[in-house]
């Protein structure tokens, strides 16, 4: 996994199972992996949970926005 695809289809996935605790969750997950010693897979869930932060900010509009798009 790392294309950017897959990247976001995994962020997607997260937040599909964890709203909005998917950034944390795949932050967890990448310290994990770094405690293992896979560099690579750590790098790999920082860009899930940073895609994940990106997309829940796209999809959470502002408190007292009720301006459609």
């Amino acid at each position: 996994m790392g294309t950017e695809t897959d990247i976001y289809r995994t962020a997607n996935l997260l937040i599909k199972e964890y709203g909005e605790m998917a950034p944390p969750a795949a932050f967890i997950r990448a310290d994990q992996l770094f405690e293992k010693g896979d560099l690579s897979g750590r790098r790999v869930w920082l860009r899930v949970a940073r895609a994940a932060e990106g997309l829940l900010s796209e999809k959470a509009p502002a408190p007292g926005d009720t301006s459609i798009h």
